[in-house]
């Protein structure tokens, strides 16, 4: 299943409307009467796709909003096809399923190539206009500086994608050795020691705590975050933290300090190795997989384990709850912060006929049946609607029942769906209501990082956060991105020494912070106080999800 972004509640009632075809807010079929326009749409489409033209939801899309679509194809790198495109003056009237930062629809819109949607949202799109209500972030994505809205995002609501930076524990590890589960830092440390010096039955060369390198291909398996958050806040990208509305950065105070201290004595403690902090996913995966770890990194443990499969203790791995610092606050990274870009934007070459089509399309996409069959196609093939008493993810009557393994089972390729192409609503009553699968059975790993998350990580979060989207001027971007690449580089390397111990903590700080002020950092965050405008609000995010 792909989960990487996120919406928030969007009423069941409204919901289940929505997947019948009787929200009041349901597009209707143009008239079929009128000569269909010809709309070219430019996309990227998934190598499962066998053909967009006669794709089944292509056709749907064609006979419901009476037009014709002549695709532009990037399959392969859309960003270098998109930027040609737009420099050349030969761009379609609608990407379809581009990919705009917040400076480039200022840029293109500026410049006027990308027309303003606010007029044709208002008109046309009921369905995105309740979803901009609800959705935290949506708005200041697609809401630019001077007002206009240049672009749609995809919405993929995730729960337990918002607090990924989670630690796994192997409980049967905890109950042979009698330990209760960690709650601070030093009771982490103990459990780790215990590991470490008394081996459960049978297992060698123990490995108390892993985690995967940045680049290594794992999902928030840096092995730091979940640590420092201990400390003060760490959300492992920008390294923001947000204090009375100011943006601070992190890894120059005491607490990130403090927390480098304490993850050097776990590393001087023999607790992990040096790999933890460069090895890639295979090689981690595969000490996983052996048995020799008590503690690893990762946003879930189905990545790291064969779920459901019996010698793999799958179902001893539990999360360890964001560790209590010296506040007594439990702190845990928060990414469920909005979209950063949007996908869909209309240019100056579309006529008002094809802005009308291509947005009623956007309105019946923003609705539960219009997200579940852009992505898979006809009622009966991939999905059905769910049956009476089947449940989702939060234990409430389910609205759609998908199936996942087979749509996505290895190199299968379909002709049915778009598979999220576009300004799709994965939104939290899509996500939600789908039939979960009980997370004590193989295949309900879903339903497991739900629970898991609602239970130790969900509320945890700051209150208020950096938001992913932020304006920087088209004149600034370089400037910023250089800034941002230096400045976390340096942070990057420097934390690695730090924790291994080729840079000392006691002598070799103060060169630290001065090495950071000196790439710029007072510039920095001036530009990012900037242009974030106002923070992000994490307060809707808790509860069950």
């Amino acid at each position: 299943m792909k989960t990487k972004a996120f919406a928030v509640f969007t009423a069941l009632s409204v919901a289940v409307c929505s997947l019948g075809g009787a929200a009041s807010t349901q597009t209707k079929a143009a008239p079929s009467k009128a000569a269909p326009v010809t709309i070219d749409m430019f996309t990227s489409p998934g190598s499962d796709i066998v053909n967009m033209d006669t794709n089944w939801f292509t056709k749907y899309a064609e006979k419901t909003f009476n037009m014709n679509i002549k695709w532009i194809l990037a399959p392969n790198d859309p960003g270098t096809k998109q930027s040609l495109l737009l420099a050349s003056g030969d761009y379609p009237a609608v990407f379809w399923s581009g990919g705009f930062t917040p400076a480039q629809e200022l840029k293109y819109g500026q410049q006027g190539v990308l027309v303003p949607l606010n007029k044709y949202i208002q008109e046309y799109a009921p369905n995105l206009v309740q979803a901009m209500k609800t959705t935290p972030g949506m708005a200041q994505v697609m809401t630019a500086p001077d007002g206009n809205m240049y672009g749609i995002p995809q919405i993929n609501y995730c729960w337990h994608c918002a607090w990924a930076a989670k630690y796994w524990i192997n409980t049967r590890w905890l109950k042979e050795l009698n330990l209760k589960m960690p709650s601070t830092p030093d009771e982490l440390f103990n459990v780790l020691m215990a590991f470490k010096n008394h081996p459960p039955a049978g297992v060698k060369n123990v490995i108390p705590l892993d985690a995967g390198g940045p680049n290594g291909g794992a999902w928030h398996a840096n092995l730091a975050t979940f640590l420092m958050n201990a400390f003060i806040y760490d959300d492992e990208t920008d390294f923001f933290t947000i204090q009375n509305g100011k943006v601070v950065f992190a890894p120059t105070q005491a607490g990130w300090k403090a927390g480098l201290t304490y993850i050097h004595k776990l590393y001087t403690n023999g607790l992990f190795s040096s790999e933890a902090l460069t090895q890639n996913s295979t090689q981690y995966y595969g000490q996983v997989q052996q048995g020799r770890v008590g503690v690893f990194a990762e946003g879930g443990s189905n990545d790291a384990i064969n779920y459901g499969q019996a010698g793999s203790d799958w179902q001893y791995w539990k999360t360890i709850p964001p560790l209590k610092g010296a506040n007594g606050q439990s702190q845990a990274a928060f990414f469920g912060n909005g979209e950063s870009n949007v996908v869909f934007a209309i240019t100056n070459k579309a006529t008002p006929d094809q802005i009308k089509a291509i947005m009623q399309l956007v309105n019946f996409v923003y609705t539960v049946r219009g997200t579940t069959m852009l992505d898979f196609g006809p009622q009966g093939k991939y999905w059905t609607p769910a049956k009476p008493g089947e449940l989702g993810l939060t234990g409430h009557q389910a609205l759609i029942n998908v199936d996942w393994n087979t749509f996505y089972s290895g190199s299968a390729r379909q002709n049915w769906g778009w598979d999220q192409q576009g300004p799709y609503d994965q939104s939290k009553a899509w996500r939600d209501g789908g039939v979960a699968i009980p997370a004590t059975s193989p295949g309900g790993s879903a339903t497991m990082l739900q629970q898991e998350t609602v239970k130790n990580y969900a509320g945890h979060q700051p209150r208020y956060v950096f938001p992913a989207s932020v304006w920087i001027q088209p004149s600034q971007v370089q400037q910023y991105s250089m800034l941002q690449t230096n400045i976390n580089t340096f942070v990057n390397q420097w934390t690695d020494q730090f924790i291994v111990g080729t840079k000392d903590l006691n002598t070799d700080w103060n060169a630290y912070v001065q090495g950071v002020n000196s790439l710029g950092l007072s510039q920095y965050l001036q530009m990012s106080q900037s242009a974030m405008g106002k923070p992000f609000d994490t307060s809707s995010f808790k509860g069950e999800g």
